[in-house]
């Protein structure tokens, strides 16, 4: 089975609950009614309950009995905004009650709650909202894992055939990555690989550059990266600067890299920026026909992923299965 097949498996024995925010749309209803009708999920959708029984009956779609939470509801609203608040006092940033108001608001922000209050476990969104909405609502409500301060993305790609399966990171959200923000992106995205790929991670930091073939500034941060995921994080298979080829094919490695630890063998690319790795990605889907999940975000201390906005009814059932697999942190064999 691939990985997708495994993760729904999984939670076919053990049905999760998935929240959706934008859940106005009908590639979401239809997404959500497969999730429950295959016994997959519980979805939940945040909205209020009138809209999205007009969108239902307006879209001829089953409703198959899904929850719906009013965010708007007086009781909750006030709850949401109490925590926010109090939580905004821990950080030492306080804002009024009525700013707090404000910002629970928003189905995006009500949603993240229900997240870190445990109600769901998985929240998915971002067909309709942009990706700095769903990203602030996070940031706003949601505690980062341990070890790790940067919030960013990984695809998971797999290949044509459904042999080979990668994790490319970051193609989603952080543009000009730092050298401390990359070797965060890159602890993070081996744990990924850990819980998705059922193999240990062999983590390649990509550059136009292999082992100090060109000088430059923008090779010396992907080194020093290097450095620092290696004394933070000694357990992880990690070479860098490294070109694709040199990563991925062990004919090329053994010419231009021939100490790299990882053979051409990477099973993680870490690109050295967003512009890099959104076109890396999509030269990949688009040419080589690979498969392209995601995107997920990683680095929150809890299930909340966004989709691109163009996204259809099966990138979001894709995004919901993998999602709870990525909270429970493990894949079934």
């Amino acid at each position: 089975m691939n990985i997708l097949e495994r993760c729904a498996q999984d939670c076919r024995e053990n049905p999760g609950v998935v929240v959706f925010p934008d859940s106005l749309d009908c590639r979401v209803l239809t997404a959500a009614a497969r999730l429950k009708e295959e016994g997959l999920a519980e979805p939940v959708l945040v909205q209020s309950p009138f809209a999205i029984r007009d969108k239902i009956r307006r879209s001829s779609l089953p409703s198959m009995g899904m929850a719906v939470v009013d965010h708007t509801n007086p009781a909750l609203h006030r709850k949401n905004a109490q925590t926010y608040f109090a939580l905004r006092q821990e950080k030492g940033k306080p804002v009024s009650m009525e700013d707090a108001e404000r910002s629970m608001a928003c189905p995006l922000a009500a949603s993240a709650m229900m997240v870190r209050r445990g109600e769901v476990e998985v929240g998915v969104c971002g067909n309709l909202s942009s990706t700095a909405d769903v990203l602030r609502a996070g940031l706003a409500v949601l505690p980062r894992k341990q070890g790790i301060k940067t919030i960013s993305s990984f695809f998971l790609m797999i290949s044509p055939d459904g042999e080979r399966q990668f994790i490319f990171a970051d193609c989603a959200v952080v543009p000009e990555p730092s050298a401390e923000i990359l070797a965060d992106i890159a602890i993070a995205s081996a744990g990924m690989a850990r819980t998705l790929l059922a193999e240990e991670p062999r983590v390649a930091l990509l550059s136009f550059s292999t082992k100090g073939s060109a000088k430059h500034p923008r090779t010396a941060m992907v080194r020093e990266a290097v450095e620092l995921v290696t004394q933070r994080a000694p357990d992880i298979v990690i070479d860098g600067e490294l070109q694709f080829d040199a990563a991925s094919l062990p004919e090329v490695a053994a010419l231009k890299a021939p100490g790299s630890v990882l053979m051409g063998q990477a099973n993680v690319f870490v690109f050295p920026s967003l512009e890099a790795g959104n076109i890396g990605y999509k030269l990949v889907e688009r040419l080589a026909g690979f498969r392209a999940i995601g995107p997920f975000l990683q680095g929150f201390d809890g299930g909340w992923h966004d989709l691109s906005r163009g996204c259809s009814a099966q990138d979001i059932y894709n995004v919901a299965v993998i999602g709870l697999c990525l909270r429970r942190g493990q894949m079934p064999q």
